[in-house]
């Protein structure tokens, strides 16, 4: 490890073991030297103290408001964030105190990769970009054509990128015309481990429990997920919702029905053993609705990482052109996918899934395998590691 260099971490998403782009960037450090890494967030989004990385400063750039980008005037404080960003690059030496980074790490969401992007140059540093959604295509309109310019140049000043996705970095590689590399989501180190499928697989004799866990945060996704449940009615299955979302919020988003039951966000490692202990199988919903294609299409689905993990089957529901059925179809025998809105094809894989042992077992055990391969974090770690060596010579650091 003393080959590594001295790493600052400035970004708008929270370096924390929770979900999503936080649990990408906590599992990817974790076995990180604490004392050869600095993490800088924005304000807007700050981590919470007890899901920090050990033995590492925490910092906060002060950026703005979050109540303002949750108001009427989001458009306007958005233009005003943004417009502001590379200047903010002036507060870093005087946060730093004495920590001199050799490597700069950011991720291309909200503001803080441009001011990472600026401060990199400024010292010259090399930058390295982790990429886990098209954030172009997410700003206000009024915004897009100039972030889009600017997340061109970053990309290419970058000396390594890092996409969450194949489908990703060969969209990024045709758009901005630089070659990068895919990082999977990775499991975390001290998650639970299952030597193979849980034995009841084998069995019939029960109704079937489905399990999905993650986050509703599209239209798309709950009318999907309420289509999974309607069509666990032959089989009179149940479908288990685990993630920040109450009873009163399920229903909220038209997912109040008696399949649905919602169990609340847990811990990663306790959420992991309720579906290997309770779940028969678990689905992927990948919304088919036009909106979310373009995610659908590059970003990639983090809770396969622990999925996978479990040695249960999958069920990946979404259309042909998702990257979650892209996964499946290139590691063929790893889930049950489904690439049509048709109740026939649905009620047809929760029927195989439901009725054939031998059929879940093989599921589970290739799943199993391809995530181990995959999505582990020494693999992770190994590309980030890799990235950063070679990217990063030995006399460059912030005097």
């Amino acid at each position: 490890m003393a080959d590594l260099p001295r790493l600052l971490y400035l970004g708008d998403v929270p370096v924390e073991a929770s979900y999503h782009g936080s649990a990408l960037l906590y599992r990817l450090l974790q076995d990180y030297p604490a004392d050869r890494l600095r993490v800088i967030e924005g304000n807007l989004s700050t981590s919470r103290s007890d899901r920090r990385l050990p033995g590492v400063r925490y910092q906060s750039l002060d950026i703005g408001y979050a109540r303002l980008l949750n108001s009427r005037f989001h458009e306007w404080y958005s233009r005003w964030l943004e417009r502001r960003s590379g200047a903010r690059s002036r507060q870093l030496p005087a946060l730093l105190e004495g920590f001199e980074p050799q490597a700069v790490i950011t991720v291309g969401h909200g503001y803080s990769w441009v001011t990472a992007a600026r401060f990199a140059a400024e010292h010259r540093l090399p930058l390295h970009l982790v990429i886990h959604d098209d954030w172009p295509s997410i700003v206000p309109s009024s915004l897009r054509a100039r972030v889009e310019r600017q997340f061109s140049n970053v990309y290419r000043q970058a000396v390594s990128r890092l996409c969450v996705s194949p489908q990703m970095m060969r969209e990024f590689e045709r758009r901005y015309g630089a070659a990068g590399a895919v990082l999977y989501p990775a499991r975390d180190t001290g998650a639970p481990s299952f030597a193979g499928p849980p034995d009841r697989l084998r069995h019939n004799g029960r109704p079937p429990v489905f399990a999905f866990a993650g986050t509703v945060n599209t239209a798309g996704y709950a009318r999907l997920l309420r289509h999974v449940a309607d069509c666990l009615d032959p089989v009179e299955g149940q479908l288990l919702l685990f993630g920040p979302v109450t009873a009163e919020q399920a229903a909220s988003v038209g997912l109040a029905h008696p399949r649905i039951r919602a169990c609340g966000l847990l811990p990663a490692g306790e959420l992991m053993t309720r579906l290997r202990n309770e779940a028969d199988a678990l689905v992927v919903p990948m919304s088919f609705a036009p909106e979310d294609r373009l995610n659908m299409q590059l970003s990639f689905p983090s809770k396969l990482t622990d999925y996978t993990a479990t040695a249960l089957p999958l069920l990946i529901v979404g259309p042909s052109y998702c990257s979650a059925v892209q996964w499946a179809n290139d590691n063929p025998g790893v889930a049950e996918t489904v690439t049509s809105e048709e109740p026939a094809a649905l009620i047809d894989a929760i029927g195989r899934l439901a009725g054939d042992p031998a059929h879940r077992w093989r599921l589970a055990e290739n799943a199993k395998a391809t995530g181990d391969r995959l999505f582990s974090a020494s693999h992770a770690q190994s590309v980030l590691m890799a990235a950063l060596t070679a990217g990063t010579p030995a006399a460059a650091s912030v005097r």
